[in-house]
């Protein structure tokens, strides 16, 4: 029986019709499937989103902060110039919140270089070498691969440091790189290749300085096996090297060369002090003698910190003490805000050894933005101490700057004091408030910071102080604007 072909198969244009259809359907899969490769591919790294910790600021953080702005302030806070406690507590902050750049700046590798840097330069070369672990492009970066293998070097993982150093691809021939490469080449046993690096890293003229001349020194004795001398820790590298070299890096003369990088990795944690209940009297003799003898505020809060298990023993004991206010102060600068309630709690008006009702009162508004509560009595009684005290004006400045209500009688009061002329920038200090009533986070931290570097060593005026603290806080950053305010009540001990 013979079949009708046309039963058995479509005809012939119909056929073309379905296998046009079916290459149509099969190309555009294929697009939509290429799309979404290509779409993953671009996708650029955000070298700000990985977080280093919960800081509890919000992801939102660098939202509508000016590119030009971060670009200028984030290289600078791994430069030389040195950032009080309370800014420096408020740049690690921000540099350790996971939060997308800017455009233009999260997905730039020399930015994500300057966060890796910054955070090194202000201590936390551990968090760095979190976030630099997972950052990409560093092959093609020197300052990318630079904070790298500083971190690493940091952290003890001198193996990962020698990594990066090998996978970089530019500027091998920098005099980092060389004196690097001379230390990874020693590491692996390599010791002619690594005298011939060492030499290509000295400089020809001048003789090396600083820094330079203590990796010279300490190089030059691993190499040689000849006597070292002491331990330095300026850089990374030094550091590494005088740990190769089973020096004492907690030595005095060792943490005398501490960058802040190191610092804070290598100092010894304050003693524990079990019981001194029996010997109350010596024991406050020896904090009072070592808080004293601090010359400068950075000075009075690391020894308020290597104190605090004393004195907050002594606050628990009760009894008299010789002098509370300061003992009380340097419970606030060391954190604990509940040992110097207690002894301010034993204090009044008619007994206070050592210390003025002004200091008092100063002591009051401490404890109070401290503890995040500026109580209206305490602020009242602040600006009436201020018609004789200058000391008392400057306080009432930088604690109204955190909240707190004054009544008819305080504001006539406050508006007759004469708080000096400001010393910030101008143009600065009305961004950083503009950027504080609009909500910009991030860019009020930033020209916060850019102020408070330009202030130098003296630290910002109590009135440019008070006028960050305040854009601080409407910004959506209490807590860097409340410790900003215990640093300058703090600091009017200080003050010439």
């Amino acid at each position: 029986m013979r079949h009708n072909r046309s039963m058995i198969s479509p005809p012939r244009s119909s056929r073309l019709l379905l296998l046009s259809s079916a290459l149509v359907l099969s190309l555009s899969g294929a697009a939509r499937a290429q799309e979404d490769v290509t779409v993953k591919t671009l996708a650029a790294p955000d070298y700000f989103s990985g977080a280093v910790a919960d800081t509890g600021i919000p992801s939102d953080l660098w939202k509508d902060t000016a590119p030009g702005i971060m670009r200028d302030v984030l290289p600078k806070l791994a430069g030389p110039k040195p950032l009080s406690p309370a800014f420096a507590s408020l740049a690690r902050r921000v540099l350790s919140t996971g939060a997308n750049g800017p455009a233009g700046v999260g997905d730039d590798v020399e930015m994500g270089a300057a966060r890796g840097l910054a955070l090194i330069a202000l201590g936390d070369a551990k968090g760095a070498d979190a976030i630099l672990d997972r950052a990409t492009g560093g092959a093609g970066s020197a300052a990318l691969s630079m904070a790298q293998a500083e971190a690493a070097l940091i952290t003890g993982n001198d193996d990962k440091a020698c990594q990066a150093e090998q996978a970089l691809t530019v500027d091998r021939g920098a005099a980092y790189w060389l004196r690097l490469r001379a230390f990874c080449q020693l590491k692996a046993g390599q010791t002619d290749a690594a005298q011939l690096t060492f030499q290509l890293a000295q400089p020809q003229t001048p003789k090396p300085v600083g820094a330079d001349a203590d990796y010279a020194r300490l190089m030059g004795a691993a190499l040689a096996g000849t006597p070292p001398g002491a331990a330095n820790l300026k850089t990374g590298l030094n550091y590494a090297l005088s740990r190769r070299l089973n020096l004492d890096v907690q030595s005095a003369a060792a943490l005398a060369t501490a960058s802040p990088a190191l610092k804070r990795v290598v100092a010894p944690p304050p003693a524990e002090i079990a019981d001194i209940g029996h010997d109350l009297t010596a024991a406050e003799a020896s904090d009072l003698a070592f808080l004293r003898q601090a010359k400068t505020l950075p000075a009075f809060i690391e020894a308020a910190r290597a104190s605090a298990p004393s004195i907050a023993a002594l606050a628990k004991a009760g009894g008299p003490l010789q002098d509370p206010v300061l003992l009380a102060r340097a419970a606030v600068a060391a954190g604990d805000v509940e040992s110097a309630q207690a002894i301010r709690g034993r204090l009044t008006q008619d007994v206070i050894p050592g210390a003025t009702a002004t200091d008092l009162a100063i002591l009051d508004a401490l404890i109070g933005a401290a503890s995040g509560k500026v109580d209206n009595q305490v602020l009242s009684n602040l600006v009436s101490r201020g018609a004789t005290a200058k000391s008392a004006q400057a306080a009432a400045v930088m604690l109204s700057s955190l909240g707190g209500t004054m009544d008819a009688d305080t504001r006539t009061q406050f508006a007759a004091f004469d708080l000096g002329r400001p010393a910030a920038s101008a143009a600065r200090v009305q961004l950083v408030e503009d950027a504080a009533g609009a909500k910009r986070k991030g860019e009020a931290a930033l020209l916060a910071l850019s102020l408070a570097l330009d202030a130098g060593a003296p630290g910002l005026a109590p009135v440019d102080r008070a006028r960050v603290a305040h854009a601080l806080n409407r910004a959506g950053l209490p807590v860097d604007a409340r410790a900003v305010v215990v640093e300058g009540l703090l600091g009017l001990a200080y003050a010439k």
